[in-house]
């Protein structure tokens, strides 16, 4: 065994050393972290802070061992403290310096040994940051950097400590200053700062307290002083108990105290108090605590009253009949899930939290995927969106999404999904469906027949009638052109709403279309004595579309505007040209001069069979489809149909259509 050398700048190195006052100081947090993280980062047992004194080295951390010290002669950071880098021994038993050395050849039987030393400011060698395996191993150059990189960690921490000390000594020069002006602020603060002490024989006193112990405890600093057992009298009966286990566990463990409890004081009424204080073990035996006594009545019941509303939440939250997830926005992991969402998935709750939610929907909607993050990322709301959901068998379902961007106390983005499961809305809407296309094919047929014959009745076809047989006749052919309009949209939506529907997109001017739909509801305006103003011309517009379901959406538009419009009253048509996402487009207004479009109406109104007033429309010949069927063609021909309206101001319904270019939309 080779004893390590002493440096040739000894005397100063122990100087500096003893200068520092480190030596046989008690325990420190911010070493005791240090020597954690390196002996965690390297993976090793054994994590020393060393400090090489005059004839031995002594551990102010230590990590792994149960000593705190060893002789200099026998230490390996006694060799260690010679230059600047790290001394690493991979094997020492093949090392000739420490192969018989009481520190390999016993306990703690130390193979592998890589330190690097420590320096004070003015670079004198102190000891080391050391890592000790008991088995042989090697260090990367990576692990080496990280050895470095935590010792200039402890050179930092043993300076800052240096400072303090430096500064705590000028703090102690004005002594009395400090200690009046610490007793103000602590008659100032809103608890009270306290000392209590325990003594061997069961005595307990408040050797100092602030003049807050008489607000938060009800009682003078002088009886505190006195007799802090009459204080245990003051405290809630199901607290006591809890609060003397507390100061006992804090005693024995010398641990700090920590507990919130009722305690009722002269005003004759329980109030929530929280203290804290550190305990210090004094030469005779007795405990001191340092610390701080805190009415918290108002927090601690308002924090009762929202944990109360976190549970009804939760109940909610179990209970509700739209399946719920809450999933990490960046890795889509499910971090909860309700009743609702397992039982129409069929997963099992700990099956659920396994899965990712991107593997919960439809793969060949991923388009609708990233529409909802680039939403979540502008508005933190998405939906409501219709997706298929896949369930533990890989069936498909069909859900209504709702999701929204929260985040959690420490920033982490979060998203709360909420799944409408639609199947059997979707089964009742196929019934209804092929109901109605069912009732309009076997309908039209006989209808066609009867208006035919009806036709010909009024116009003579069996010879002149009656007149008021006639009136009949009239009345009888205006409701079976009507049911005739009627089976002819719900066949145009059963159309639509399959993809059935042919659509045969052109390049055309517009203006002929416009003056052809004016001309169409001419007639029908008439009647009510209602005047049509034309749009300007728009000669040069070219518009790619099917004409005649371009004109069918028209026509719906400004019919609609001239049966809701008071008789002798106007219907407006109005052009303009306006940029869309950076694409030209043409709008297509129909303004009525009607009472406008009821509030509670408004989000239904491109709906199937949607209208405001039954009773109204109908008296009015209207169906419910003609909306329904000019926003389908319109968005079939690469358009929008939308409205503004004004409770008592009219409406006026819109259709965008993109300006054709020289290629096609």
């Amino acid at each position: 065994m080779s004893a390590p050398e002493f440096p040739s700048n000894e005397r100063a190195r122990q100087t500096a050393l003893d200068q520092l006052r480190i030596l046989d100081t008690h325990p420190e947090v911010r070493f005791d972290r240090l020597t954690r993280m390196a002996a965690r980062l390297l993976d090793v047992p054994i994590a020393l802070i060393s400090l090489i004194d005059r004839d031995r080295q002594w551990f102010k951390s230590c990590v792994g061992l149960d000593v705190s010290e060893t002789p200099r002669s026998i230490s390996f950071c006694g060799h260690a403290i010679f230059g600047r880098q790290p001394l690493v021994v991979e094997d020492a038993r093949e090392d000739e310096r420490f192969r018989d050395n009481p520190l390999v050849t016993s306990d703690p039987n130390i193979r592998f040994y890589a330190g690097t030393p420590l320096h004070s400011a003015d670079g004198h060698a102190l000891g080391t940051l050391c890592v000790i395996d008991r088995k042989p191993r090697k260090l990367n150059e990576e692990d080496l950097q990280c050895l470095r990189d935590i010792a200039d960690c402890v050179e930092e921490q043993i300076s800052a400590r240096e400072l303090a000390i430096h500064y705590r000594e000028q703090e102690l020069e004005h002594k009395n200053e400090s200690l009046v002006m610490l007793k103000q602020l602590a008659d100032l603060a809103p608890g009270s700062l306290y000392q209590f002490r325990r003594y061997p024989d069961g005595r307990m006193s408040f050797p100092f307290s602030s003049k807050g112990i008489e607000r938060t405890l009800g009682v003078t600093q002088r009886q505190a002083r006195d007799d802090a057992a009459a204080l245990f009298k003051m405290i809630h009966p199901d607290d006591l108990h809890a609060v003397k286990a507390s100061i006992d566990e804090s005693a024995s463990q010398l641990s700090t105290w920590s507990i919130q409890f009722r305690l009722r004081g002269q005003e004759r009424r329980w109030r929530w108090i929280e203290g804290r204080s550190t305990p210090q073990k004094l030469s005779d035996g007795s405990i001191i605590w340092h610390g701080y006594l805190e009415d918290i009545d108002d927090k601690k019941k308002a924090l009762l009253g929202l944990q109360e509303s976190e549970l009804q939440l939760r109940r909610l939250f179990e209970l509700a009949p739209t399946g719920i997830l809450l999933s990490d926005y960046r890795t889509s992991a499910i971090i909860d899930v309700n009743a609702a969402m397992l039982k129409s998935t069929g997963y099992s709750k700990d099956e659920f939290l396994k899965l990712d939610y991107r593997k919960l929907l439809d793969p060949d909607h991923v388009s609708r995927r990233t529409e909802a993050l680039d939403q979540l990322r502008q508005t933190g709301y998405f939906g409501p969106v219709e997706q298929n959901v896949i369930d533990r068998e890989g069936v498909m379902f069909p859900v209504i999404i709702h999701s929204m961007l929260i985040r959690d106390p420490s920033g982490r983005k979060l998203l709360w999904v909420l799944m409408e499961d639609i199947s059997e809305r979707k089964k009742i809407e196929r019934m209804k469906n092929q109901f109605v296309s069912t009732v309009s094919h076997e309908l039209r047929t006989p209808l066609t027949s009867i208006t035919g014959a009806i036709g010909l009745l009024a116009a003579g076809a069996a010879g002149a009638l009656p007149s008021k047989a006639q009136d009949m006749m009239t009345i009888a052919k205006r409701n079976a052109q009507q049911l005739a309009t009627l089976i002819n949209d719900l066949l145009d939506m059963e159309k639509l709403v399959e993809g059935k529907l042919d659509i045969n997109l052109e390049r055309q001017p517009l203006q002929p279309l416009l003056e052809q739909a004016v001309a169409t509801n001419q007639s029908y305006g008439a009647q009510r004595k209602i005047i049509i103003n034309s749009a300007p011309d728009i000669l040069e517009t070219e518009v790619f579309v099917d004409g005649q379901r371009l004109l069918q959406a028209l026509n719906n538009l400004i019919s609609n505007a001239i049966k809701f419009s008071p008789d002798n009253g106007r219907v407006h048509l109005s052009t303009r040209h306006e940029l869309s996402e950076g694409k030209p487009t043409v709008i297509i207004g129909v303004e009525d001069s009607g009472q406008g479009v009821p509030a509670a109406f408004r989000d239904q109104i491109f709906q199937r069979f949607a209208q405001a007033d039954s009773s109204d429309t109908r008296s009015q010949g209207g169906t419910g489809l003609g909306l329904a069927i000019t926003r389908e063609l319109t968005t079939a021909m690469g358009g929008e149909v939308g409205f503004e309206s004004l409770p008592g101001q009219g409406a006026t319904f819109w259709i965008r259509l993109p300006v054709s270019g020289d290629d096609k939309p």
